[in-house]
């Protein structure tokens, strides 16, 4: 056989699988494509929306009820950062308000939502919330996971933590965490730490 009777050759054993593939192929080029269409109107809806979140946060200013307003961009636009920051600024009223029961809701919802993106925020809350209901070695427990995942709220943290050891009678806890506290180089003001660890130095 010659090379042009095996290009022929080659040639209609090409023809012949494309004609046998040739649904198949088709099919699989419209899958690719409709799932690159998808994706880009996802992105386009995903990205109008979180410029829609953030223009209705900016407005929650102006509204006459502002709690309300905020409860409206946290349920209406989900998964946004603009729900998110509702929802922070929701959280930091009910503190403030001492509305202990829709803060501890609150924090639920945040943790169903953003499990690992504010880990520790939310963490540091459940623990806060824990504390004022007088649940001191639960609150512990938390402000020490919330120390390990979230660092750098270490400045809050070290001094709850020594806070509800002293509570608690744990002395030897207290010291350690209020030297921690003197030990990082960002904290300033420790003068009050000092005097702590000056008290429980003679305990």
């Amino acid at each position: 056989m010659d090379l042009s009777e095996k290009l022929l050759s080659f040639h209609e054993k090409l023809a012949r699988f494309f004609e046998k593939y040739l649904r198949a192929i088709l099919a699989l080029i419209i899958i690719l494509l409709l799932i690159t269409f998808l994706w880009i109107g996802f992105s386009y809806y995903k990205s109008k929306k979180e410029k829609e979140a953030s223009l209705k946060l900016m407005e929650v200013v102006k509204a006459e009820n502002i709690i309300s307003a905020l409860q409206e961009v946290k349920e209406k636009y989900k998964g946004t950062q603009a729900s998110l920051q509702a929802s922070l600024l929701l959280l930091d009223y009910y503190y403030t308000q001492k509305n202990y029961q829709e803060m501890q809701k609150l924090i639920e919802e945040l943790q169903k939502e953003y499990p690992k993106k504010m880990r520790g925020v939310i963490l540091y809350g459940k623990a806060k919330t824990l504390e004022i209901n007088g649940d001191f070695n639960r609150a512990l427990e938390i402000y020490k996971e919330v120390s390990k995942v979230q660092p750098e709220l270490n400045f809050l943290t070290y001094l709850d933590i020594a806070r509800i050891a002293e509570n608690l009678g744990k002395f030897d806890l207290a010291k350690e965490y209020y030297q921690k506290y003197l030990k990082e180089s960002k904290i300033k003001n420790s003068g009050f730490v000092e005097y702590k660890l000056y008290e429980l130095s003679k305990k």
